[in-house]
């Protein structure tokens, strides 16, 4: 006895099999989406937000970073019928290592994006003003997230929120040639302001951790020329024997090689550091929370904050995790990579822990008034 089956003329899929190839397949899905997408925009209230799950597969990331049309297309079709995308987050609802993703396009993960209906009387602007506008507001969104609980392997998914709301909140976005701005551009050039956010908080950093930044960009934690980093060490206040004595480096015959975490002492005392930085600081608390875990971790930060002279800001050593994860992600390297994102994914613990060391205190002796 057959059962019933699922009708599947009307499944809005883009299944090459039903809609005579790719291209057939493609206009079928993009359609139907839009239509979609228009009818709850016909019936959205005004006031209220609406959320949307999507399954992103591992083949939606291309090689230079940007997302594939099946991404773009989604994005488009809810901007092009009157809906405003201001949040997008990563939500890690799949493990890398399941049977069943092993050799197929498994989702890599999903995203929730909020949408709002746009005005029907929403402004035009151009490139320049759209650009003007996500460098006025982007930077202070970005801030936001890092200093929240997102991760940085996370933060290019999730800056997409408040740069297409930015995007999307105009009728439409004229390019200079006349033409109206596509989602891939705009996201270009939300890609641009996230790096510039990223690179202008090198000029937060003190003038070892700003030395130490520009070398890594360059060298990893491989072997340099003395001269090379002499003139980079100068240019930024500083020199390669201070940055040898602060234990950032080793130079000799001429080389110089910047320590990686695993070259950190076992011994590390922030207290008692003379010339302490946050590149010292992140590299010795990446050692610790690979060898001790936040039992190690914790107090280290403690003592590192607890300095009188106020030398440390815990905000500026995450910031630090965030851009050495961008360049280390850019460059294709991955353990460096995956150790960046560690700590700064871990960083509300390791606050915590640190918060739970016990204070020193004093017994003060109780008076006795019947002496005497």
């Amino acid at each position: 006895m057959e059962t019933i089956l699922v009708p599947k003329a009307e499944e809005l899929v883009a299944n090459p099999y039903r809609h005579h190839g790719p291209e057939g397949a493609k206009g079928f899905f993009e359609d139907g989406f839009r239509r979609v997408f228009a009818a709850a925009r016909g019936s959205a209230l005004e006031d209220c937000p609406i959320t949307v799950y999507y399954a992103f597969k591992q083949s939606e990331v291309s090689s230079d970073g940007l997302a594939s049309t099946g991404w773009e297309t989604l994005l488009d079709g809810m901007i092009q019928t009157g809906w405003v995308i201001t949040a997008t987050w990563p939500v890690r609802s799949e493990s890398s290592n399941r049977i069943a993703s092993q050799g197929t396009n498994a989702l890599a993960s999903s995203i929730v994006l909020a949408l709002r209906p746009r005005p029907d009387d929403a402004p035009t602007t151009d490139r320049r003003g759209l650009i003007a506008a996500l460098q006025d507001e982007l930077p202070d969104a970005l801030r936001k997230l890092q200093q929240g609980a997102i991760a940085p392997v996370d933060l290019p998914q999730a800056a997409i929120g408040p740069g297409m709301a930015v995007f999307s909140r105009y009728s439409k976005v004229i390019e200079n040639d006349g033409s109206a701005m596509t989602v891939r551009s705009a996201l270009a050039r939300i890609n641009e302001i996230l790096d510039q956010v990223l690179n202008e908080q090198e000029g937060d950093f003190d003038s070892a951790t700003r030395f130490a930044v520009a070398w890594y960009r360059q060298h990893a934690y491989g072997t340099g020329q003395f001269g090379d980093a002499d003139n980079l060490a100068r240019a930024r206040n500083t020199s390669v024997e201070a940055l040898d004595r602060d234990g950032i480096l080793t130079s000799l015959a001429g080389k110089v090689t910047l320590l990686a975490p695993s070259a950190m002492p076992d011994d590390y005392d922030p207290a008692s550091d003379d010339r302490i930085g946050a590149w010292e600081v992140l590299h010795n608390l990446i050692a610790a929370l690979d060898r001790g875990g936040l039992p190690q971790a914790g107090p280290l930060l403690a003592d590192a904050l607890d300095r009188p002279d106020g030398a440390i800001d815990g905000e500026l050593i995450k910031e630090l995790a965030f851009l050495l994860f961008s360049i280390a992600e850019k460059n294709g390297w991955s353990k460096d990579a995956v150790a960046f994102n560690t700590i700064a994914t871990s960083w509300p613990e390791i606050v915590h822990a640190s918060r739970a060391i016990a204070p020193t205190t004093v017994e003060q002796s109780a008076f006795d008034f019947e002496e005497g």
